[in-house]
């Protein structure tokens, strides 16, 4: 429980020293959405979320010169919280590629809390770094806190799926086809009445 404990205080110590959530600087712009809503400079979202339950976390990264860009999602001990789905299967774990000038590259996980911090809150961080191509020197890296989240010790259930009712157009024909048998049922007993007599 102290080991808890203390890696909460620290967490709670870094993340006032971390960046904003969105970042720009003169080689990169990076702008957070949480949930597709975007997130200004200097606010972090801090949701109240249960085990299991998803979030998406979008980043836009826009460089201002060619280069190699990696980057990850990262917490405490990256495995606070399970990719659902995204650009990388767990924490920790990175994405890499060249990025030309002026592009912006997006990269979106939904993501989900695991109950490593069931009853407390962990950070979610995405880490950058932009790489020379020549050189293979860092132009500039970071890492800021994206979401920082609390886990309550409740799970989350998955909404019911309803089964699509069918729609009526799919059987506009099932009606007419009775209809249109018994009419032939019975011209064929007038057919066979007729003939008999003759």
């Amino acid at each position: 429980m102290n080991y808890k404990l203390s890696i909460l205080c620290i967490t709670f110590l870094l993340v006032f020293f971390l960046m904003p959530v969105s970042s720009a600087s003169s080689n990169l712009k990076i702008d957070v959405y949480y949930n597709d809503q975007l997130y200004p400079e200097d606010t972090t979202p801090k949701p109240l979320l249960k085990i299991g339950e998803p979030f998406k976390l979008r980043f836009e990264v826009t460089c201002y010169k060619k280069n190699f860009l990696a980057v990850q999602l990262l917490s405490i001990g990256n495995s606070d919280f399970d990719i659902i789905e995204g650009p990388t299967e767990k924490l920790g774990t990175g994405t890499r590629g060249i990025i030309e000038a002026n592009e912006t590259r997006v990269f979106e996980w939904t993501v989900s809390p695991n109950e490593e911090w069931a009853g407390g809150s962990a950070p979610i961080d995405f880490y950058y770094q932009m790489t020379d191509l020549d050189t293979a020197k860092t132009i500039t890296s970071g890492e800021f806190t994206a979401a920082y989240v609390t886990i309550s010790e409740e799970y989350y259930e998955r909404p019911e799926t309803t089964a699509a009712p069918v729609s009526d157009s799919d059987n506009d024909s099932s009606p007419a086809t009775p209809a249109f048998t018994a009419l032939c049922a019975v011209f064929a007993l007038v057919v066979v009445s007729v003939y008999r007599r003759k």
